[in-house]
């Protein structure tokens, strides 16, 4: 190293010195980091496991809890249901009171409301089946006429629930809402009526 000052010679010195020093904390960096990753990565698979684990638990509840439901559910709470009750009594009262005139648009406005047309019947638009349950879409033949009184009760059987004075009925299979339409109509006799159009999703388990 002749010709070379001693400041540069130690300068070299001193380089290569460092040069292992570097080398193992880019070593230490780089593995820290991945370990790091690592972590993160096993803690992203354990909390999805996490997740489908309890996903998979309540999936199983969901099913224990409606297996024993009510295959003629639909038939029995629902559809067999009679709306406007206040506006057929009030009718009722009409035309048997000797004063009625035999009014054809009161008759065929109660026979509307007594017979099956303001009934809320059903028809099947789309049937899935699955490893454990049958899925069915409904959609109601044609829209009916109601009054809020007759939105609780119906709500509470499709829901399953109390609502207002309303109880839900045994044996409910579980049910969805997928479309829910409610338009005022205007009234008669001072009865409120709305109009409802009501599309469901049942699902019935193995």
């Amino acid at each position: 190293m002749k010709g070379i000052p001693f400041s540069r010679q130690l300068y070299y010195v001193l380089i290569a010195l460092l040069i292992p020093v570097v080398v193992a904390f880019s070593n230490f960096y780089i593995k820290k980091n991945s370990l790091n990753e690592l972590k993160d990565q096993l803690a992203f698979i354990e909390q999805r496991a996490l997740n489908q684990s309890s996903k998979q638990a309540q999936n199983i509840q969901v099913r224990e809890h409606f297996r024993d439901a009510d295959h003629y559910y639909l038939d029995k709470y629902i559809e067999s249901l009679t709306f406007l009750e206040p506006e057929i009594e009030s009718l009722n009262k009409m035309v048997t009171s000797k004063n009625f005139a035999g009014d054809d648009a009161i008759k065929k406005r109660l026979d509307f409301l007594t017979g099956t047309e303001n009934r809320p019947i059903f028809h099947e638009t789309k049937v899935e089946s699955y490893a454990f349950f049958q899925e069915t879409e409904r959609t109601l033949q044609k829209p009916i006429q109601i009054n809020s009184e007759d939105l609780k009760k119906l709500l509470s059987r499709i829901e399953g629930m109390k609502i207002g004075s309303y109880e839900p009925a045994p044996g409910r299979p579980q049910m969805i809402i997928l479309d829910f339409r409610l338009d005022k109509q205007a009234s008669l006799e001072g009865n409120e009526v709305f109009q409802l159009n009501l599309k469901l999703l049942t699902r019935e388990y193995n």
